[in-house]
């Protein structure tokens, strides 16, 4: 079974992790700027449910990585172990539900650029601003039940409390009165696989609609394009760019965590004991989602180029 484990030691996690969340706070923070004190113009005006997404986003991204850097010191302070449960579990419940908040705005990004013409996409983009909140409610409320799970019983620490040799390490984690959280954590578990493959469908089918979308739109319109469509054009391809971007992060970061609960659940395999390796790729994916927002949002890059621009002047 040691050939499963993975190794990160805590010196290792703390010289990656630290300024990565340092990075990103800091990123988040300038955004939560932008947003209370934005610029005049019309690329500056940011309006339902945009904002929202926008808020939500930047909010589970600053409480990941603020209890990210909790984490590190925790390594290097040895405080009790609720305090590591607690952080991991607020942990994973902002990296997952950032996962339906990007998922929020590729959809709505692609509202605004593909015209739709079926009834139902129709009438789901009449209703934008009611889906998106619902989804953002319902979303916090199903990784919620899994946080409080984790919470009041962490599996992960169980596991690494275990003799990894031992062949009966799965009948040894769910002995005693601990079935019944056992067999809800399994469930929820199973529900996130398919709430995970979903999310992924309909961001690839969005995306490649929105693609297929602008190269079409973009053919018909090259004979005839004016320098205000030509720049609509421009904005509308770098914000699908760094939609298909988020997506691939999305994909390798959730594919990661279900493998890690996979291994967990079923073969009696913690192979992150000390969640070091699944922290990191939480932390890097909040940092990856920091820097599309900052490019694909024009808000945000125009705030950029500006300080830019003003701090070169003499």
């Amino acid at each position: 079974m040691d050939s499963y484990i993975i190794n990160m030691s805590s010196l290792a996690f703390a010289i990656l992790n630290g300024p990565v969340s340092g990075a990103t706070i800091l990123m988040n923070m300038f955004f939560v700027y932008c947003l209370s004190y934005p610029q005049t113009g019309p690329d500056n005006s940011i309006k339902p449910p945009l904002n929202v997404l926008l808020g939500s986003l930047i909010g589970c991204s600053l409480t990941l990585n603020v209890f990210n850097l909790l984490f590190v010191s925790f390594d290097s302070f040895y405080p009790k172990q609720w305090m590591y449960t607690i952080a991991s579990a607020v942990k994973m419940y902002a990296t997952r539900t950032s996962f339906t908040t990007s998922l929020g705005m590729n959809i709505f990004y692609y509202f605004q650029i593909v015209p739709v013409r079926l009834p139902f996409l129709v009438w789901v983009k009449t209703h934008i601003k009611h889906f998106t909140y619902s989804g953002l409610f319902c979303d916090r409320i199903f990784f919620l039940f899994e946080f409080f799970l984790q919470v009041t019983h962490p599996w992960k620490e169980a596991i690494s409390k275990v003799d990894l040799n031992s062949t009966c390490i799965h009948e040894n984690i769910i002995k005693g009165n601990i079935d019944v959280q056992y067999n809800l954590s399994m469930a929820h578990f199973w529900l996130r696989c398919g709430y995970f493959f979903l999310c992924l469908v309909i961001m690839l089918a969005s995306t490649i609609t929105t693609i297929l979308y602008l190269q079409i739109h973009t053919k018909n319109m090259e004979e005839n394009t004016s320098p205000l469509s030509a720049l609509k054009q421009q904005r509308q391809m770098r914000v699908t760019i760094m939609g298909i971007i988020k997506m691939v992060l999305y994909f390798l970061s959730s594919v990661w965590l279900m493998i890690e609960d996979l291994m967990i659940y079923y073969f009696g395999i913690c192979f992150d004991q000390k969640n070091h390796v699944g922290g990191s790729v939480a932390a890097l994916y909040s940092l990856g989602s920091a820097i599309i927002l900052c490019v694909g949002q024009s808000t945000f890059r125009l705030r950029v180029i500006d300080i830019g621009k003003n701090s070169w002047k003499p």
